[in-house]
């Protein structure tokens, strides 16, 4: 754990293979570390330049006067493996390789990168890469942007892990669009060394992050070990949820995930049977996958100003309308989508006869009646919501010609305050 924290927490970081070209990558990485405003102390290292971006330059990681914790190394292949020799006599403790040309390539890119590995094992020094866009940590006591992604993400409590360089610019916009904060960002591209499991083992240990997105194409390790690891980060003693995007379900996907990061997908049923187990749910989309991020990571404020996650603790969903129709269509997605829909306690159904008219539907479905007013919501959200059955509710109001649906939001609110569990609504 602390040699992963030397990638995303340095106190200095060598740029191996910085640049004064705008448009390289040697120098955008650089660039977007010192603009970003690395709160660590940065080095350029360029046999053949005196500075980079204003800043003094160093013929080679060796000649750095002090200590160095991460060395971002942008050069191909052959001079790559030269300057991860120079990063560990340094007594470098994280390496990240961003260029291409190794396993992916095959040939002599996969020889060397199989010698970079040995090199990095023998040293117990931790590699990301090769072939990657690099790390992010937007956490204001460390604001690196070890990327050539220019835009530096808000500071949030979701981590991205994602095989896919590429992928992760997109996300980062897509996100920026709807406000949206990460703990971590990581591109693992060959996933030479650092892999999906041990960076979903750092994150759960990390007290900055309390949501976990994946990209993947495939899964280096997804025996009985990753199964029982992520098993209890998704439901052990501290449990985190893990979402993942698993791409290559097609074999024209499968045949370009190979040549992209030189992976080999596997069967889709095995994927979804393993993500099954281990309790991580599969998303189709970036869309959904950052829907379920947000409703994951929303953080609720006691009042010792405290910051608490509502998980739930099942999958038996209550759902409380005033109109059929669309209580149908959320019974039904609730069904699809592998919930359960709660069936009530005697004492529910009681209190539900207590406050509601005798036209009211009294079972889940709970059927409000159009007419509903606020303290009719009220009174029905509270009896299910109390239900040891119901893990969590759903709200749907469709406003009439009588409703007041402000009132009606703010009693929802009232009893979502005082309740463990989570609930969506008012929905229309």
């Amino acid at each position: 754990m602390e040699r992963l924290d030397a990638i995303f927490n340095p106190a200095a970081v060598a740029v191996v293979g910085a640049s004064n070209t705008p448009g390289k990558v040697g120098h955008d990485i650089f660039v977007n570390i010192l603009k970003g405003g690395y709160t660590g102390t940065l080095y350029p290292v360029n046999p053949g330049a005196r500075s980079v971006a204003s800043v003094r330059a160093y013929p080679a990681i060796a000649d750095i006067p002090d200590g160095v914790d991460l060395a971002m190394i942008i050069l191909p292949p052959p001079a790559a493996l030269k300057a991860v020799e120079d990063a560990i006599a340094k007594g470098t403790q994280g390496i990240v390789i961003v260029s291409a040309g190794f396993r992916e390539v095959g040939g002599q890119g996969l020889d060397i990168e199989q010698r970079i590995v040995d090199l990095c094992r023998e040293a117990r020094v931790r590699l990301v890469g090769p072939n990657c866009l690099g790390v992010i940590n937007p956490n204001p006591q460390v604001r690196l942007n070890a990327s050539f992604a220019a835009r530096m993400p808000k500071a949030g409590n979701i981590s991205f892990i994602s095989q896919s360089g590429a992928l992760c610019t997109a996300v980062l916009d897509f996100a920026a669009d709807r406000e949206f904060g990460f703990s971590k960002f990581i591109s693992i591209g060959n996933k030479a060394d650092v892999d999906e499991l041990d960076l979903l083992r750092y994150l759960h240990a990390d007290p900055d992050t309390e949501v976990i997105m994946l990209y993947v194409e495939e899964l280096r390790r997804s025996g009985r070990e990753f199964i029982e690891a992520v098993k209890e980060i998704t439901s052990g003693a501290k449990p985190k949820p893990v979402m993942a995007i698993k791409s290559g379900r097609t074999t024209a996907g499968a045949a370009a995930a190979a040549s992209h990061t030189g992976s080999l997908a596997g069967s889709e049923a095995l994927y979804d049977a393993l993500f099954k187990q281990c309790g991580v749910i599969r998303v189709e989309s970036i869309d959904e996958l950052f829907d379920f991020g947000s409703a994951f990571a929303y953080k609720n404020e006691s009042a010792l100003g405290k910051r608490r996650r509502k998980v739930p603790e099942g999958n038996r969903v209550a759902i409380v309308t005033n109109a059929g129709g669309p209580g149908i269509v959320a019974t039904d997605m609730t069904v699809s989508s592998g919930l359960r829909l709660a069936e009530f306690g005697e004492a529910t159904i009681a209190a539900l006869a207590g406050h509601l008219p005798t036209a009211a539907n009294l079972h889940n479905p709970v059927d409000v009646i159009g007419d509903a007013a606020p303290d009719r919501y009220e009174n029905a959200l509270a009896a299910v919501i109390h239900d040891e059955h119901v893990d969590g509710a759903l709200v749907i109001l469709t406003p009439q010609s009588m409703t007041n649906v402000l009132g009606t939001a703010e009693a929802i609110a009232r009893i979502a305050r005082r309740s463990h569990k989570p609930g969506a609504g008012p929905r229309n």
